[in-house]
């Protein structure tokens, strides 16, 4: 039988719709060439397909076993294009890195530019978007990396170290540290009543700093009010840098340059909270020739554009 995908659609909307008529609407087909579709597909089986005496129209026994075996059959048939898909993709010279939106700013033009120096012939795409999702997409073979923060739970994915970095607090007047005469960012040896009652600006869940800021705060036990929940970390800290709530942010988001009468700036020593910057990857996946060509400029690459907290990155397998 021809065009299996297309009967199986067809079927689907025909059960989900209740009837050929309402079918064809949400197909932008007409309700007698869907009908004659069906006939056809029922005259060269030799079977009816559909109990059109039924309110709502139901499968036949024998509909409901050719659906599910058609339906499995499509399966096994977008499994073997994604493997070969995949297999096609192994013998190029592209990888694919997936990216915070918040991070991709800092990173991605000094990452790009590295690449494609050192190998002009390959080719480096982007794929921006909260980590969660990036986090699903390595798990599905979507992704050849993705450059991110600690922690990662999933076992299957490994990551190699790029560096571990400041993290700041920033802090308005509900703040019981906030002192409008100070100018200069300091340093903060942290404790509870810092942020105790205060005004705090969140991240979203899908966000991987969250994980790591929402794991600190828990062991303090603090009271706090959740004034804002923002989806990127440069959002934050734009509204902590306007007085609306208190925040934390890696240094490359942090400038030396804030109204001290709305905000102050603390630098957190790294014993106490740092952020670890990592290339993650699946454990079992074999690297193709692009993948190791690009793990090995990752290595020499230094980020300049995030600040002098930042040094050359360098490889530490964990």
């Amino acid at each position: 039988m021809e065009n299996q995908p297309q009967l199986l659609t067809y079927l689907k909307v025909i059960i989900a719709s209740g009837s050929i008529t309402a079918a064809a609407k949400k197909l932008y087909i007409s309700q007698p060439y869907l009908s004659r579709y069906i006939h056809a597909a029922e005259k060269q089986l030799g079977a009816q397909l559909l109990d059109r005496q039924k309110r709502p129209i139901a499968l036949t026994d024998i509909g409901a076993k050719f659906l599910q075996g058609i339906e499995t059959l499509d399966n096994h048939y977008q499994q073997l294009l994604s493997q070969i898909t995949e297999m096609t993709y192994q013998q190029t010279n592209h990888v694919r890195i997936g990216i915070n939106q918040s991070l991709s700013a800092k990173l991605t033009p000094t990452v790009a530019q590295e690449y494609l120096t050192h190998y002009p012939d390959n080719h480096i795409s982007f794929v921006e978007q909260p980590s969660l999702p990036l986090e699903e997409a390595l798990l599905n073979h979507q992704l050849d990396f993705h450059l991110r923060m600690l922690p990662i739970f999933p076992n299957q994915i490994r990551s190699q170290s790029l560096g571990t970095f400041p993290i700041y607090l920033i802090v308005n007047a509900s703040s019981p540290a906030f002192e409008a005469t100070r100018t200069q960012i300091t340093p903060l040896d942290f404790h509870a009543n810092v942020l105790d009652g205060a005004d705090i600006i969140t991240l979203s869940a899908e966000s991987g700093f969250v994980r790591l800021i929402q794991s600190f705060l828990n062991s303090y036990h603090l009271t706090f009010n959740r004034r804002f929940e923002m989806r990127f970390i440069d959002s934050a800290v734009q509204m902590a840098y306007a007085g609306l709530g208190c925040t934390f942010a890696p240094s490359c988001f942090v400038t030396p340059q804030f109204d001290a009468s709305r905000c102050n700036i603390f630098r957190l020593p790294a014993e106490t909270l740092s952020m670890q910057l990592v290339l993650a990857y699946l454990r079992d996946r074999p690297l193709t020739k692009a993948m190791r060509e690009f793990m090995h400029v990752i290595d020499l690459s230094t980020i300049t554009n995030l600040d002098g907290d930042f040094s050359k990155l360098s490889r530490h397998p964990s």
